[in-house]
């Protein structure tokens, strides 16, 4: 459906223009600013309500939401078998020398995305979920004319998240307590960093998971407001289906959110919680009570 985005014209775009960066950032902030459209990126550590934001976000009639549009230009650049390992992805997410290229190619997913997208598309939701690092780099590169929203999630319950993926996808029932201690940590530190990002960008703005899951309506139509977006009753009714009675598919937004924050309180044991809490301590966010 996004071809203009993830196919292998984009890819060829992101590779012809790299030594030409710093242009394509300049003109990218231009094009930004002369078609007045909103670009919403959503950003978040992995089981952490990424997806279920952005999508309620581009729920609007003139809104288009765009799925991990990196991971498919990034699945071209390293070819299906290298890439796509659980290994090789979380090595190019945190490699340091990748920086340039993550921040070029997201700066042209946002120019192509405001150039190729209908003329009635006015908000433009984009979900990098490779590219968290490049936060403050993107948000210097491309200036004010787009909004940086990052999800936080309690580490208990994005663990437990976890835990529930490693069963569906690989059939793995349980992991030792040094690794839940290692999912904690892991937390900790990049909870730990985003917060010390955000002092310096004040108009970031920081969104709780377990807020949107206790009162989904209500918590949208705050974002709604502050980002001068449409409440229609046709949102609302998709918002109030999408968090009411049974959950869908694994990867599906669908969920009775009134169970999904403290889900975890009764799927972790007690030694799991303290090895999770462990992790997180040492690094003070302070996010939540007790980790």
């Amino acid at each position: 459906m996004y071809n203009y985005i993830t196919g292998q014209e984009t890819y060829q775009f992101v590779m012809d223009t790299y030594k030409y960066r710093f242009f394509i950032a300049l003109y990218t902030r231009l094009v930004l600013l002369f078609r007045r459209k909103k670009m919403i990126l959503i950003f978040g550590m992995s089981r952490s309500g990424t997806s279920m934001l952005a999508k309620f976000l581009a729920l609007g009639k003139t809104s288009l939401y765009i799925h991990e549009p990196d991971s498919e230009l990034l699945r071209k650049h390293f070819g299906e078998k290298r890439f796509f390992t659980q290994e090789a992805f979380w090595d190019f997410v945190n490699a340091e020398t990748q920086k340039e290229f993550k921040i070029h190619m997201l700066t042209c997913i946002l120019l192509r995305s405001a150039l190729k997208s209908n003329e009635s598309i006015r908000t433009v939701v984009i979900k990098p979920i490779a590219l968290l690092e490049i936060m403050p780099e993107i948000s210097r590169t491309v200036g004010s004319g787009v909004r940086m929203v990052y999800i936080s999630r309690h580490p208990a319950g994005r663990t437990d998240s976890i835990l529930r993926q490693l069963k569906h996808d690989q059939d793995i029932n349980s992991i030792s307590l040094a690794q839940v201690e290692d999912l904690g940590r892991d937390w900790g530190r990049t909870n730990r960093k985003v917060q010390d990002w955000f002092r310096k960008h004040p108009d970031w703005h920081w969104v709780q998971f377990e807020a949107l899951s206790n009162n989904p309506l209500a918590e949208f139509k705050k974002l709604y407001d502050k980002f001068g977006l449409d409440w229609e009753e046709k949102v609302q009714a998709e918002i109030r289906q999408k968090t009411t009675g049974g959950d869908g598919g694994f990867y599906d937004v669908q969920r009775d959110a009134s169970k999904q924050a403290d889900k975890w309180r009764e799927a972790l044991t007690s030694e799991q919680v303290e090895a999770i809490r462990r992790g997180c301590l040492p690094f003070e966010t302070n996010l939540y009570e007790g980790f």
